[in-house]
């Protein structure tokens, strides 16, 4: 970048920081409200519990179907019957998730309502009906909860957070690209080496800026 350009740039910049910081703390603020106010809030409470089969040579199949049983349509209606807004059979599929692990089951479940007091009252009845189920069907296994359910203190999507940061990051690049494209459009001849650089053409002469020099010389 050639000096005069880089002079412009800086002119360019001084005379434009203020909408820059403007339009920075604008977005910041928009991305705020966008998700605080704007989007639907996902409040998540997880419980993950260990199942295994009490059999004298304990069997992964069967602790597989008594973990199953915390996944069946049984289950969902029991759980919603203690719910005032019911949920579909997909969206607690979607919910509990049954994994294997060393001959073991592993039930993970993550609860997401819109406050988290629904969140976490789901998670408490789920936990309920777990030992329910246990006993109706005489299963022979032992459960342990390995994650107890908290109640979420913030939701885990929008982050309110993430979202004025990334609205103050959008807005300082757009303030950045802005400068640029005022600086590149602006034709302003500032000095005698500006009609060189554009030009290419030799000066002969340059005019004493009067105003500026009297009052450099106090006069």
């Amino acid at each position: 970048m050639k000096r005069n350009q880089f002079k412009k740039l800086l002119i360019t910049i001084k005379n434009n920081w203020r909408i820059a910081i403007v339009v920075t703390v604008m977005m910041a603020i928009s991305g705020y409200i966008l998700a605080s106010y704007g989007m639907t809030k996902h409040y998540l409470t997880s419980i993950d519990i260990y199942v295994e089969s009490l059999d004298e040579v304990p069997s992964a199949d069967k602790a597989q179907t008594v973990a199953l049983l915390f996944t069946s349509p049984k289950m969902y209606d029991a759980i919603n019957e203690n719910l005032v807004t019911k949920f579909s059979y997909a969206e607690l599929g979607k919910m509990i998730t049954v994994e294997p692990k060393n001959g073991t089951q592993i039930v993970s479940a993550q609860f997401d309502c819109q406050t988290s007091s629904d969140s976490y009252k789901l998670s408490e009845i789920y936990l309920g009906q777990i030992q329910l189920v246990l006993d109706e069907y005489e299963a022979n296994a032992r459960i342990k909860v390995i994650s107890a359910p908290v109640e979420p203190q913030r939701p885990d999507f929008p982050d309110e957070r993430l979202f004025t940061a990334a609205g103050a990051v959008i807005g300082a690049v757009l303030s950045a690209l802005g400068i640029i494209v005022i600086w590149r459009l602006d034709n302003t001849i500032t000095s005698a080496d500006n009609i060189t650089e554009q030009y290419n053409v030799p000066v002969i002469g340059e005019l004493m800026d009067l105003d500026n020099e009297i009052d450099y010389l106090g006069r």
